[in-house]
């Protein structure tokens, strides 16, 4: 019998780590390979809805998504821009509210030029707008470009390309925590896992599976000294098993100590002699053998007692005077009688 093999970490640890970084790797190559796709989608000179260089006012004509946004270079002069609603040739109203949308989208160039975000509005519907531009310096050299970030999400969600390498980029970066959870979570436990019951009822821990282990094969031996068992609690204690002696008691001892009676003295107190039975426990107590007397004594009594039980009175013996009556009765009762009354009396009580 061999010992086992060492509990290792799940292997699925590293096969999901290894997977993560190589969705990540391609992910990261096929972005790159696709520079010409994200300049022409996500650089605002290149998609914009309109380019303004300069101070004064400039239509836009209909604007008809709902996200709009004013970029220029962060080297050049800042424009100050306010964007106007325009009916048939002039501006009315005031000026509308700038307010940021889509924030995930941001412009990015292939040529790492940093874009400036001048202003930002949304648009309830489709309509005629103007945009009226200031600046504190002068900025007839500066441009700024009116950018819909509705037309660049559309623009990139539409390269497959581009869509394949940003999925390949979040599965890996998805996977690479979800490796390090498997990892620390399947960490064998130095614990050991088979428990085996001792003697005394107790878990025992093992270890070491082979063939000379002590605890596998080493019985305790089993002596006469061995512990008595536990006592069973309620309401199970009727339950439990009891065992027998192996010796016969007799009584004796507890006869002699005056703590229990014999058939003898509870027929001689059935038979109102008390002085008899008090005499015969004297006797037990202070002499174990019986002598011929007591024998005779004992078969005397016996045979009386049968006598009652079917109902035939037995002659006096000789040696009792037939004129001496025993203590406490009539001397004028016959046996017959005696016994009649007596069954009687027993009998109503």
């Amino acid at each position: 019998m061999q010992a086992p093999e060492a509990e290792k970490r799940s292997p699925w640890a590293l096969r999901l780590a290894v997977s993560g970084g190589l969705m990540v790797l391609l992910g990261v190559v096929l972005i790159s390979s696709q520079s010409g796709a994200i300049s022409s989608s996500m650089d605002p000179r290149e998609l914009h809805h309109g380019a303004y260089t300069g101070e004064g006012t400039f239509e836009t004509g209909a604007l008809e998504d709902t996200c709009y946004r004013l970029y220029q270079v962060a080297d050049e002069a800042v424009m100050s821009v306010e964007l106007y609603r325009v009916e048939g040739f002039s501006v009315v109203g005031d000026a509308l509210g700038e307010k940021n949308c889509l924030q995930d989208f941001q412009p990015m160039t292939a040529d790492d030029t940093t874009m400036r975000e001048v202003a930002s509005w949304t648009l309830n519907g489709s309509s005629d707008y103007a945009l009226v531009v200031t600046c504190e310096s002068d900025c007839s050299e500066s441009t700024g470009y009116l950018m819909s970030v509705n037309a660049m999400q559309s623009a990139l969600f539409g390269s497959t390309w581009l869509v394949v390498g940003f999925s390949f980029c979040c599965f890996g970066v998805l996977t690479t925590p979800l490796a390090v959870i498997i990892y620390y979570a399947s960490k064998p436990s130095k614990a050991p896992r088979v428990m085996m019951v001792g003697s005394d009822g107790n878990l025992i821990p093992i270890t070491d599976l082979n063939p000379d282990h002590p605890s596998f094969f080493n019985q305790v031996d089993q002596t006469e000294d061995s512990p008595p068992p536990q006592a069973v609690a309620p309401p199970f204690a009727d339950t439990a098993e009891q065992t027998q002696p192996e010796t016969y008691v007799d009584g004796r001892p507890e006869v002699a100590a005056g703590t229990m009676l014999t058939t003898e003295q509870v027929y001689a107190l059935m038979r109102g002699d008390v002085e008899g039975a008090q005499e015969r426990a004297t006797t037990q107590r202070t002499n174990g053998t019986k002598t011929a007397e007591d024998l005779v004594q004992e078969a005397a009594s016996a045979a009386i007692i049968a006598s009652w039980d079917e109902g035939v009175p037995l002659a006096e013996p000789p040696s009792q005077p037939q004129n001496a009556a025993p203590k406490g009765r009539s001397p004028a009762t016959k046996p017959s009688e005696q016994a009649t009354g007596a069954w009687k009396d027993w009998d109503e009580q």
